[in-house]
This record gives C-alpha cells, structure tokens and sequence, in this order.
C-alpha cells in the first residue's frame, strides 16, 4: 500500500532540509489517475533568481525509495543549478 500524503509531506521535508537548508516544501499532490506516483513542489530561498522551484515526480510506493528519489533528484537539481 501507497505511504500517504501525510507522511510523504513529512518525509520529503526531512529529506529537503537534510540536503540544503534552503528548501522548502510547498506542495504534494497525487499524480494524475492515481497510484504510487507524487508530485512535489519545493522552491529555495535566498536564490538569484526568485523564485526558484522544482518539481519532482517521485515515488510513494515504500518509504525508503521515496526518500531515496527525492534526496538523488534534488542533489541533481541543485547541481544542475549551480551549473
């Protein structure tokens, strides 16, 4: 069974402050038709160019993976970032 809402919000906020302090959760929603799929939304403060925002598409099927995929995507984001 799916990890709910609740606990994916809270999980992805753990894992976005545990990768940059300056991120922050501002939405989760299910994805379109349902199932294991989330959509974040997570913006950064202090950027040069506000606001800055991600979006990921990551998976709530178990916890682990969940966090997993959001700490991989946004370690990828923020380098694609500094880019």
């Amino acid at each position: 069974m799916s990890i709910n809402l609740d606990r994916v919000t809270e999980i992805s906020r753990e894992v976005a402050a545990g990768v940059d302090q300056r991120l922050h959760l501002v939405g989760v929603t299910s994805t379109e038709g349902g199932g294991d799929r989330v959509e974040l939304l997570i913006t950064m403060s202090g950027c040069h160019v506000e606001p800055c925002m991600h979006l990921l598409n990551v998976s709530r099927a178990e916890a682990d993976v969940l966090e997993r995929e959001v700490r991989e995507k946004l370690q990828t984001a923020l380098t694609a970032h500094r880019e």
